[in-house]
């Protein structure tokens, strides 16, 4: 608790003591007008309470309480859920996707959709580390270094925690978009033109040495669909290691049942 928090309940306790140590019979009220009538004066009570909002709002998909966090990626503090497939999903791909469709260049395109997957995978390698018993090296690994090369990427998470980044995805879908990934060093680095450690990480036969490449828009939303399946596995498959709280889900779960079950069914359901 924070010490205007603090204070507060020790006021409020104290009057209650108070109250019921000076009358014999009827009611008390503690009144808070004092706390409204504080707001925007200088000289506010001891026990005035007054939240400070921080940098990231968002409403918990899992079981929508709403958060005010502190920095962009955390836990919902009623169920324990990460937000960062949320914010990956609902926030930083249509952003990309927008400024797509408004003609900003695929290339450009493809670099910022792969380096905010990466991350992603970072924020919840961080935990893993954190949480999951490993060794120094395997824990340096998730902590230090970056995650660009996705093959690498996928047998790590898939031999150390159990993760398949990949499930559901077609061969040739990973390995379409583990290219795209290789890509990202050729704009971000060579303005476009392969050199030799695109040819030799990516395995890429179809273009040359210092040949200029360039992406289609189709070609840059088919990347971004196949990074929001990846996330999904990851964050998934995050929470069967470090399970959430039930209760909180559960609870809005049967909310949303009870709430489809009034809506759909008519004047007699409402009756």
């Amino acid at each position: 608790m924070s010490e205007a928090q603090r204070r507060y309940v020790q006021h409020y306790c104290h009057v209650l003591t108070d109250a019921l140590g000076s009358i014999e019979s009827g009611n008390v009220t503690i009144d808070m007008d004092a706390v409204a009538d504080a707001v925007g004066k200088e000289t506010k009570p001891p026990f005035y309470v007054s939240e400070e909002s921080q940098q990231y709002k968002f409403t918990c998909d899992a079981c929508e309480e709403f958060n005010d966090i502190l920095g962009r990626f955390g836990y919902c503090s009623q169920c324990g859920t990460r937000a960062d497939l949320g914010d990956f999903e609902g926030n930083t791909i249509p952003a990309i996707r927008a400024r797509l469709n408004q003609e900003s260049p695929p290339e450009d395109c493809v670099r910022d959709s792969v380096a905010s997957f990466d991350a992603f995978v970072a924020q919840l390698a961080k935990e893993l580390a954190a949480h999951v018993p490993l060794t120094d090296r395997r824990r340096k690994r998730l902590t230090t270094q970056r995650f660009y090369d996705l093959r690498e990427v996928r047998d790590i998470l898939n031999e150390w925690f159990d993760i398949d980044i990949g499930a559901g995805m077609r061969d040739d879908e990973f390995h379409a978009t583990a290219r795209l990934f290789h890509r990202r060093h050729v704009y971000e680095h060579n303005g476009g033109e392969v050199d030799q450690k695109y040819l030799d990480d990516s395995g890429d036969s179809s273009v040359r040495l210092k040949q200029r490449i360039h992406e289609s828009k189709q070609d840059v939303h088919t990347l971004m669909s196949s990074l929001v399946k990846m996330a999904r596995n990851l964050h998934n498959t995050f929470h069967e290691l470090l399970p959430p709280i039930p209760g909180p889900i559960q609870a809005f779960a049967a909310k949303k049942e009870r709430i489809e079950k009034y809506t759909k069914g008519g004047p007699t359901a409402r009756s």
